[in-house]
């Protein structure tokens, strides 16, 4: 079987869904709760707050990455 290049925004769609996931388990909600804040559509200080630890959290990982290379 042949492997094929996986589609950039779908991985990035599923990604999203585990940050989503962590994110509503920690805080005890929903996960599409959790994609309605991160849209714009709702608002939530505390949800926001992780989105945006979470999000520097990956940006570390990254350059961490990008450094040891």
């Amino acid at each position: 079987m042949k492997r094929t290049q996986a589609d950039p925004a779908l991985y990035m769609i599923t990604s999203l869904r585990g940050i989503y996931a962590r994110i509503a388990h920690k805080l005890k909600c929903d996960p599409s709760y959790v994609s309605r804040v991160a849209r714009g559509e709702r608002r939530s200080q505390r949800i926001a707050a992780a989105l945006a630890a979470e999000a520097m959290r990956a940006y570390k990982r990254l350059a961490k990455a990008v450094a040891s290379r």
